[in-house]
């Protein structure tokens, strides 16, 4: 009898945080360990809702803080959102009130500090910090919770930096890991960074590679399919239980989109729930539809409404170019939708038809995406089963986010 294979998340949550997890080993401290996966996988959603999960179990707890790097400019802005999160974490609050804005307050003794402390070996902006008075620098510097600190950091924490790759173009790929790099050196402290390593390009791609190669103990890609990404988004809000009867027609439509994206599917999940808490009519076809709809306007920002051709059903998108009203493109209306089984051949074959009408090859070209977006709705006969009011309902509900009877 064969034993069922453990999925990707299965396998990184058993090596990270299982019984002999590496990140609860002291073998991993003082290592900077890398998670990658693509955009929309679901990687932060795996991090915070299980692995920081886990490490924040009562009597079990491990320190362990996260950090967006998202919309920071600075590395300086990194490390004061960093041990500000620390000082927290030890009891430190008092600290930081006292440190706050110290420049404006303590005239003689900022003079000859410049605006600026080292703790910990770090050079931390502490003016940033508040608006509130200390009476005494020596005595916060000497203070017993900056020891605690230390201690706090050299005890194995794990600092995770996400959105690594959103970083702003301020900040130096060679400055950033070298921060991270000196962190490790200096504490014995796990760095977690969790990326998507494609997006790279030109010079920070020889960069990240040849940082990497050298700063990075441990490589972990993060790649879950449909089925397990979906699992791991349907049982983290308790919200979704609502749907509990619906899971399984839920799941299937979303793998005949083959749209593997973290984000999309809360969004559709959040859409279902107020569907049925508006009390709106139910069943699978409906259901289908609502989901079908809802990722094509999220992926493609696209709505369509029905048409035909002689005897023939399809779907036309609302608002777009009229050449695709007045029979320039009828042949996209035919079986070809059908008969393609995916969008690449399907985009070869629209291409070969217009190779000798250059305008349109290129206008073809130039819009790809909505061409995209308009063989997944007719190849997957979006609203099939449900009559032109209910989708026409479905329609404005995605479009304008409203959803009341009127």
């Amino acid at each position: 009898m064969m034993e069922n294979k453990m999925t990707n998340q299965e396998r990184l949550e058993e090596y990270l945080v299982g019984t002999n997890g590496y990140l609860k080993s002291d073998i991993s401290n003082g290592k900077v360990i890398m998670l990658s996966g693509k955009w929309g996988s679901g990687k932060t959603h795996f991090w915070q809702k299980k692995i920081q999960t886990i490490l924040n179990e009562k009597d079990k707890k491990i320190p362990n803080h996260y950090i967006s790097l998202y919309g920071k400019t600075s590395i300086q802005e990194i490390k004061n959102e960093m041990f500000l999160k620390i000082f927290e974490s030890v009891d430190s609050y008092e600290i930081i009130e006292k440190s706050k804005n110290f420049a404006k307050n303590t005239v003689n003794l900022a003079s000859s500090f410049f605006g600026a402390i080292s703790i910990l070996g770090v050079n931390l902006d502490i003016s940033k910090f508040s608006d509130k008075s200390f009476e005494n620098l020596e005595k916060m510097l000497d203070d017993k919770k900056l020891k605690k600190t230390e201690e706090y950091l050299n005890s194995g924490a794990i600092i995770c930096f996400d959105d690594f790759e959103r970083k702003s173009k301020d900040i130096d790929l060679n400055d950033l890991f070298g921060f991270i790099t000196q962190l490790t050196l200096n504490f014995s402290c796990k760095v977690v960074i969790i990326l998507n390593d494609d997006v790279f390009e030109g010079e920070e791609k020889n960069v990240f590679s040849r940082v990497k190669e050298k700063s990075v103990s441990k490589f972990l890609k993060y790649e879950p399919d449909i089925k397990d990404l979906f699992e791991t988004i349907f049982i983290s809000d308790e919200r979704y239980r609502e749907l509990d009867e619906y899971k399984e027609i839920i799941l299937k439509t979303i793998e005949e989109t083959q749209e593997l994206n973290a984000r999309i599917y809360i969004q559709v999940l959040d859409n279902l729930v107020e569907w049925i808490d508006k009390k709106q009519e139910i069943n699978d076809d409906i259901l289908r539809c609502l989901i079908l709809v809802n990722i094509n306007f999220i992926s493609f920002h696209t709505i369509f409404y029905k048409s035909t051709l002689g005897k023939e059903k399809h779907y036309k998108i609302k608002n777009f170019d009229t050449r695709f009203e007045y029979g320039e493109f009828d042949f996209l209306h035919s079986n070809s939708f059908k008969t393609k089984e995916n969008f690449e051949d399907f985009f070869f074959y629209v291409s070969s038809e217009l190779k000798n009408n250059k305008m349109l090859y290129d206008y073809l070209k130039d819009n790809k995406n909505f061409i995209k977006s308009y063989y997944n709705a007719n190849k997957l006969d979006i609203s099939e089963n449900v009559d032109d009011k209910t989708f026409e309902k479905i329609n404005n509900f995605i479009e304008s986010g409203i959803l009341i009877n009127e």
